[in-house]
């Protein structure tokens, strides 16, 4: 979606991280069900750092990253790259387990700790 001044709208860059962090959760088996390996848990906080505008539909490259795991929150972090390989966009997003009963954070499991070890940032 582009805006008045030509560029990817803002928002855009929040679906991309998603879209990053849903393809990631879905290669290690984790779904968006009742059912789900340590479902649900909700999106605590984003932020998005804009580095160089997005001006033409094109191919991109979106990262993602674990920077923190801490009790019931995992950060993420990610880079959006544009065709040329500059960085457009950075940011990060806290989700949190809850549990769905009391809506109160419930800390991750030893195994879903272990599944996203693949991905922690070497900051960690």
């Amino acid at each position: 979606m582009m805006d008045p001044a030509g560029t990817v709208h803002n928002a855009v860059f929040l679906s991309l991280f998603e879209r990053a962090r849903t393809d990631y959760w879905k290669s290690i088996g984790v779904t968006y069900s009742p059912e789900g390996f340590d479902y649900p848990f909700l999106v605590a906080r984003n932020e998005v750092n804009y580095r160089k505008p997005i001006r033409t539909a094109q191919d991109i490259t979106v990262s993602v990253e674990i920077s923190k795991i801490g009790r019931s929150s995992v950060t993420f972090v990610h880079e959006i790259y544009d065709i040329e390989e500059a960085l457009c966009a950075e940011g990060a997003t806290v989700i949190v387990r809850i549990d769905p009963e009391t809506g109160m954070s419930r800390p991750w499991s030893d195994r879903f700790r272990e599944m996203v070890a693949g991905i922690m940032s070497d900051g960690s």
